[in-house]
């Protein structure tokens, strides 16, 4: 009937504006068109007019996108923190975005959202060409991943399909992988007790196929850069996309960046078993307890091309009876690490010829071992941080280098150190600013100093006008006893050019 009276009102003329009677959303202008969008709260509605025709697909989808605050998909750029649903879903289908340079994405606590967004991930790394760079936060979901039945109940519904969308990112072309922790702080109850599987399970076979037991498939591009800064992933039901990964990737991957707090010793060794990595250059590694991995020196050794290494929380395993292998890490220039570990790692001569910064990680709780004798024998190391936790004083870790005994030989023979900073973590009422004054003396040809403002006073409610003032008395002692003294910094915006001082009226060596 309709098609008969289209075809009455096309033949007879008189008739022909009554035509509009049986327009159609595609017969109107495109300021109304985008009117309608605008006033639609429906995203599913939006998509699926987008789905109509070209016209609308290229007119409804930026008008939904800018909505949502992007409006960088034409230049490569997706950035989204707080995703509304069908957003990745729109994207997967908007024939516009065909490239997509980096890529940011928090994925929503909503578990039916969840799932779908993880779909439509997956659909749009299959369809565009490869994403260099890719960072995903994962969903709050996964900080229920605690002991291994647990796991396995939560798994059901929307592990499979997060352990493919990781599986696919590997595949898609990725060169730089980060993903990061649903929340910003972890618990004690986070260590698992459970044992890994014996080994990595393998690819789906015929019958059934244990959850947990997927493995990322081999793929032709490899990845120069991982983060996994997420110690939740470290559970047995991603362990082995992990350790697929890093081996799949092992003649590409250049930077490594694991929090590992979760894992249990064994796992680690484990882990680092696995890792050859023979283009490997820069590594961080850090756990927020103390955590003993067995296998340290051995993965160093097997890594000669590592230039930065951070090892926080970590302890190297130690028995008497067994004599520390020499390290030999030719090209190291940065080095961040436990006490324990700077002394271990550093008391053999010439290992790490090209090391000219080193970061001391102390840990008070723990006994620890003197690192200054140790960075006193290579005199290649030019700048010194020493940080201390939440437990302690730092100047009680200086107070032993000051007095009239051996330890001020040590200090002495670090006179090629030129940059010194102690970091504080929290502010201390017995911390001694002469104390902190004595052991900056001891290095006679220091350059440049920075200190946490604790250290210099440990009042909390002063004005950033007192701060300076703070900084800068302490700045012109050492401007006056200290020739070679260029700056001195305390904080992130506290900061003094001490020849700029010399050369104030009145000032006198």
């Amino acid at each position: 009937m309709k098609r008969r009276l289209r075809r009455k009102v096309k033949i007879d003329g008189p008739l022909r504006q009554t035509s509009s009677a049986y327009a159609t959303i595609t017969d109107l202008p495109d300021e109304l068109v985008e009117k309608i969008v605008e006033d639609l709260d429906d995203n599913g509605s939006i998509c699926r007019l987008s789905l109509t025709c070209k016209r609308l697909h290229f007119l409804v989808l930026p008008t939904f996108f800018s909505r949502n605050k992007l409006e960088n998909l034409e230049n490569g750029f997706f950035h989204c923190h707080d995703p509304v649903p069908e957003l990745l879903e729109a994207i997967r289908t908007a024939l516009f975005v065909r490239n997509l340079s980096t890529f940011t994405f928090y994925f929503p606590s909503g578990i039916e959202q969840l799932i779908s967004d993880m779909s439509s991930l997956r659909g749009l790394l299959v369809r565009i060409p490869p994403v260099c760079q890719i960072l995903i936060r994962l969903p709050l979901y996964i900080q229920y991943m605690y002991g291994l039945q647990g796991t396995y109940l939560i798994m059901e519904r929307w592990g499979r399909e997060f352990l493919k969308l990781l599986e696919t990112i590997p595949k898609s072309g990725c060169r730089d992988l980060t993903l990061l922790d649903p929340i910003g702080y972890l618990h004690d109850k986070l260590h698992v007790a459970a044992p890994p599987p014996a080994k990595p399970t393998g690819t789906k076979s015929r019958g059934t196929r244990k959850l947990g037991g997927l493995r990322s498939c081999p793929h032709v591009n490899g990845m120069s850069k991982i983060q996994i800064l997420s110690p939740r992933l470290f559970q047995p039901f991603f362990i082995g996309w992990i350790i697929d990964t890093l081996e799949l990737n092992q003649e590409s991957l250049v930077c490594i960046h694991l929090d590992v707090t979760s894992i249990i010793p064994v796992v680690l060794s484990r882990l680092s078993e696995s890792m050859n990595l023979p283009a490997l250059k820069e590594v961080k590694i850090s756990s927020s307890f103390n955590l003993i991995w067995e296998g340290l020196w051995s993965f160093l050794n097997r890594h000669p091309s590592i230039t930065s290494l951070h090892l926080n929380g970590i302890f190297p395993f130690k028995e008497l009876h067994i004599p520390d292998p020499p390290i030999i890490l030719p090209y190291l220039t940065q080095l961040t690490a436990m006490s324990p570990v700077v002394t271990m790692l550093l008391q053999h001569r010439n290992r790490v010829p090209l090391l000219s910064s080193v970061h001391v990680l102390f840990n008070l709780a723990q006994s620890e071992l003197d690192p200054l004798p140790a960075i006193a024998t290579h005199a290649h190391i030019s700048s010194l941080q020493l940080s201390n936790s939440l437990d302690g004083d730092i100047c009680s870790i200086l107070n032993g280098h000051i007095h009239e005994d051996r330890f001020t030989r040590i200090i002495t023979s670090l006179s090629y150190v030129r940059s010194v900073v102690l970091n504080q973590s929290i502010n201390f009422y017995d911390s001694s600013l002469f104390t902190i004054k004595r052991w900056l003396y001891l290095f006679p040809h220091l350059e440049h100093v920075s200190l946490s403002f604790g250290l210099l006073d440990a009042r909390l409610e002063l004005s950033d006008e007192e701060k300076h003032d703070v900084v800068t008395e302490f700045a012109t002692q050492l401007a006056a006893d200290r020739a070679m003294m260029k700056t001195l910094s305390a904080g992130l915006s506290l900061a003094v050019n001490l020849d700029d001082l010399r050369r104030m009226p009145g000032f006198k060596a």
